[in-house]
């Protein structure tokens, strides 16, 4: 028998708030990282006062690792959140903070036609509900090849940051008009570099096989990224189209609204920003 003392406030802890079917369904999450229940539904918390302090710092938050303290804390059957699929993390996210404060967030957008600011009031249990699973099934057929895609996990897509760090960067060089001509190529040369490898590395991390005309199925990442790195622009391309094909069925990001503005009164949809350091606020 353990020394261990019961805590007589054990009963009192947190239970969970209301449960979750992962969109990618368990898929693609490596051994240990989940123990997904027979019914595919894990519990979700809701954040205890350490995840809210956590969501508030910013160096963590940046780097991911609150992120995935508050997701373990929260959804305890999701061992590594590190190694979710990215298609789980908006879901996840939403449910803990429908856990934690209820379904009712306040939401601002600007009218297009009239420029109107409206705030309303989202409904996330609605939009929870309007989460499907996207198909990640259907193989890319090029050239006799066959490319099967699959999501980054948060690990890949939270390096995604330094991709925008580094357009950024070449933005602000281009238009920095006291640089020399010569400086600004020579810098220019070197973050078009280190972007074209970082864009082609985080491609590579969404193809998941690659099957050749003999039946021969690679699945290696040194192999599969030496590919990217030497084929063809249209199987470059049909990658990304793909991918931007499959981001595009995820209907939950995009709002239905009508301007209250009377002079107005248009309808329009507006994408829902999913920004971390606010949602939780």
């Amino acid at each position: 028998m353990s020394d261990q003392p019961i805590n007589p406030l054990s009963k009192h802890f947190r239970q969970p708030a209301l449960y979750l079917k992962l969109p990618s369904q368990g898929r693609w999450y490596p051994n240990g990282a989940i123990e997904l229940p027979l019914n595919g539904e894990i519990p979700i918390y809701a954040m205890t006062a350490r995840d809210e302090i956590t969501f508030k710092t910013p160096d963590a938050l940046l780097n991911g690792t609150s992120t995935v303290a508050v997701i373990q804390s929260c959804c305890p059957n999701i061992k590594d959140a590190w190694k979710m699929p990215a298609v789980d993390l908006d879901p996840v996210l939403i449910a803990i903070r429908l856990a934690t404060y209820g379904k009712a967030m306040d939401f601002t957008a600007v009218c297009p036609h009239c420029e109107t600011k409206l705030e309303s009031t989202l409904d996330l249990s609605f939009m929870l509900s309007k989460i499907q699973p996207s198909n990640w099934s259907d193989p890319i057929e090029i050239n006799d090849l066959k490319i099967l895609l699959k999501p980054q996990s948060f690990e890949d897509f939270n390096k995604n940051s330094t991709l925008n760090f580094e357009e950024q960067r070449i933005l602000k060089l281009v238009s920095d008009d006291t640089i020399s001509d010569e400086v600004k190529t020579e810098k220019f040369d070197l973050l078009f570099k280190d972007l074209l490898e970082s864009g082609i590395s985080q491609i590579g991390k969404s193809v998941m096989s690659i099957t050749t005309p003999d039946g021969e199925v690679v699945t290696e990442k040194l192999f599969i990224s030496d590919f990217l790195n030497n084929c063809e622009r249209q199987i470059w391309e049909a990658i990304k189209v793909k991918l931007e094909s499959i981001k595009a069925s995820d209907t939950y990001s995009t709002l239905d609204l009508t301007c209250s503005n009377e002079e107005c009164l248009k309808e329009f949809n507006t994408p829902f920003v999913f920004e971390q350091s606010t949602f939780f606020v």
